[in-house]
């Protein structure tokens, strides 16, 4: 009985923008099913049993820019389905059972803009598949199964502002992985299994937010970021660092947060030579012993400075650090009276 209620009430709202049919146990979708819905926008679709969706199930939908289709036991893309809709901006395919998105999985879709593919059985990057979508500003591919992304992986999609491949199995990245990506602002590699620090970012020229934690790194290189004057933060805590490029972090005028936990080999506290906006920094777990005389002059911006759990023995004068505000010292192994006064309104 669901399916001819379900065809009835398409039929009779014809003007409607927006429909949700989430959470109805549809197995199924009858070709033509949306037909007279030719000004619906949005379509949702999400948390059922859809395992296969046939071509033209999306037919007459031209208005349609928002589809939802998450939630469902999709094995495949379902491409036909796709090339009925001109105007799809935005589409969602997570948390299904996608293994493959073969090359014309979405052609004609010159409009997308946002693409989930996360929480899927995906092994690698689909790159036939992207070179599809020059208009695509936010993708992601996170929480699948993916351990390498090849040159030019990304090439045709330069309108790219946000692109998530974080708790992946990503092991390693060639070295023009990135390529193409002219207005990459946001990049996710958090919880992959890389082993070397990513040069491939040095392409990426307006990347503003950086995160890989929680991978396997053990050095970063100097000059590290020289191709990303514009990086705004950096997250690389829970990496197994031995080794940091003195040059690694200088020069970074627009970077305010930075974030190097656990890298319990470090025991020299990091040149910022020029990165002269940062604000938070913090240097957990690691094995630093002493903080340059000059940092205050360095950091003239710094609001929180995180030491927790270094050998430091000894702070320098920081009443030059006017604007610190909390100073997170739990675990250090011994703080003089006269260094903890030395700023007035700070926490220790």
């Amino acid at each position: 009985m669901g399916r001819p209620r379900l065809t009835l009430v398409c039929q009779v709202s014809i003007i409607i923008s927006a429909r949700d049919l989430s959470m109805n146990n549809l197995t199924e979708l009858q070709p033509g099913l949306f037909h007279h819905l030719r000004f619906l926008e949005e379509l949702r679709l999400s948390g059922n049993h859809l395992s296969h969706i046939p071509g033209q199930a999306f037919s007459g939908l031209y208005s349609l820019k928002i589809l939802m289709l998450q939630n469902n036991q999709l094995g495949g893309i379902p491409a036909e389905a796709l090339w009925e809709l001109p105007s799809l901006q935005s589409l969602r395919l997570d948390a299904n059972l996608i293994s493959l998105v073969p090359e014309r999985s979405f052609e004609g879709l010159s409009s997308l803009r946002h693409l989930w593919l996360d929480d899927n059985a995906l092994t690698e990057i689909p790159v036939r598949a992207l070179n599809n979508l020059p208009a695509l500003q936010a993708m992601t591919l996170a929480l699948n199964r993916i351990s390498h992304i090849p040159d030019y992986a990304f090439q045709n999609l330069t309108s790219l502002v946000v692109l998530h491949l974080h708790n992946n199995r990503i092991q390693h990245l060639g070295t023009h992985s990135f390529e193409g990506l002219h207005n990459l602002e946001t990049l996710d590699l958090n919880y992959n299994k890389l082993q070397e620090f990513p040069v491939a970012i040095r392409t990426l020229g307006r990347l503003q937010e950086l995160g890989f934690h929680n991978n396997n790194i053990k050095a970063i290189p100097e000059k590290a970021f020289m191709g990303n004057p514009l990086l705004q933060t950096i997250h690389f805590y829970d990496n197994p660092i031995q080794f940091v490029g003195r040059s690694a972090f200088q020069y970074l005028p627009k970077l305010h947060t930075l974030s190097l936990n656990g890298a319990m080999d470090i025991q020299e506290f990091p040149d910022l030579k020029g990165t002269t906006s940062l604000e938070i920094l913090t240097l957990t777990r690691a094995g630093i012993r002493l903080l340059p005389s000059g940092m205050c002059q360095q950091l003239p911006r710094l609001r929180v400075l995180e030491l927790s759990h270094n050998q430091i023995e000894e702070l320098p004068s920081l009443h030059r650090c006017q604007k610190l505000e909390e100073m997170r010292s739990g675990g250090l192994y011994f703080l003089p009276p006269s260094a903890r006064g030395a700023w007035s309104g700070a926490r220790v």
